[in-house]
């Protein structure tokens, strides 16, 4: 019996061995059928080409300026960035589609302004909020306004304009480009802040409204540098203030409207990319380190400032902060009666 007990103990060994390695395989496969936590999901993103949606017409510097950072974002994701530019609505249309695409990093939305705030404001049947329909990535660019006058008026700061304006309620008239754009908003926040009486002249786009400035069919504007800055530095046209913290840097010599005495007068236009609500934040944080890496780029930050603009980067949080605080701005100083379609 000794000898026959003997000779068992091997087999024994053996299944004992062939029992531990189906555990481990069982294991093995129970593991594998788990989802993946989000950080092992965020190094293997992105492991396909990324579409780039751009609301506007190709050619235009918001196209030229998402195409700099697609084309440099995908050097640093290691993948292809496809640009799609989808036209329409005023850039309604294509944020409308976007909010409605698979949330998982490879659908991105270039934003306006106008797009995420104005349209919502203006455009009451637009079928997407800012704040719930989209997961905010990082700022892109940034770049205040101006309050320009033309140079027969007297005023030679902001407060003795809005002394003139006041001494002649309704007789002072101010450019811009048509409701719901920068220089229609820039001239509303000026009227709401200082309650003064002045009549809006329409013109066929921003540079068609410098001019009207510059010919004295208008007396004033509330606009970006790049559409004036050569009126500007020939002496048709004269700046008055930055409607941003900081002075720009075209006119160093030109006070804030802050140092003016008007803290509130503060116009933006800025961009941004976002994804659609749902994005795993994993994803997010990947793309928006890749993103300030580009904007970090002197290349990158050149290519902005043909367009006037400053590239500038923020985390998804300070973001979301700044498309809260811009349509809260706003909403309350627009009248319900300046929001209505003419």
């Amino acid at each position: 019996m000794r000898r026959d007990e003997g000779a068992m103990k091997p087999d024994m060994k053996g299944e004992q061995r062939v029992h531990a390695v189906r555990r481990i395989a069982a294991a093995l496969l129970f593991a594998l059928a788990l989802p993946l936590p989000a950080p092992v999901y965020a190094q293997v993103y992105p492991a396909r080409p990324i579409k780039l949606v751009v609301p506007f017409a190709a050619g235009g510097a918001a196209d030229i300026v998402g195409r700099a950072v697609a084309e440099r974002l995908a050097g640093v994701l290691k993948q292809q960035i496809v640009v799609e530019n989808i036209a329409g609505a005023g850039g309604a249309l294509a944020t409308s589609l976007t909010a409605k695409a698979e949330p998982d990093g490879y659908t991105l939305l270039y934003v306006t302004t106008s797009t995420f705030v104005t349209t919502p404001i203006f455009i009451r049947t637009a079928n997407y909020d800012p704040l719930t329909s989209f997961a905010p990535i990082s700022l892109l660019s940034s770049m205040a306004a101006m309050v320009v006058v033309n140079p027969s008026l007297p005023a030679q700061n902001l407060g003795e304009l809005a002394a003139l304006i006041k001494a002649a309620p309704g007789r002072y008239r101010y450019a811009t480009s048509g409701v719901g754009t920068l220089s229609f908003l820039g001239g509303e926040l000026f009227k709401s802040l200082t309650r003064l009486d002045i009549r809006e002249v329409q013109a066929k786009g921003p540079t068609a409204a410098a001019q009207s400035v510059v010919s004295g069919d208008a007396d004033m504007m509330f606009d970006l540098p790049v559409f004036f800055v050569k009126h500007a530095r020939e002496g048709k046209l004269r700046p008055l203030a930055a409607m941003g913290i900081s002075r720009s840097p075209e006119f160093r010599d030109v006070p804030t409207a802050v140092e003016a005495g008007l803290p509130e007068l503060l116009a933006y236009a800025w961009s941004g990319v976002v994804a659609p609500a749902g994005t795993p934040r994993d994803i997010v944080d990947v793309i928006n380190r890749a993103v300030r890496s580009v904007l970090a780029e002197i290349e990158t930050q050149a290519t902005f400032q043909r367009y006037g603009l400053f590239a500038e980067g923020s985390t998804p949080s300070e973001f979301e902060r700044i498309i809260r605080a811009e349509l809260t701005k706003w909403s309350r100083a627009l009248p319900l009666s300046a929001t209505a379609p003419r």
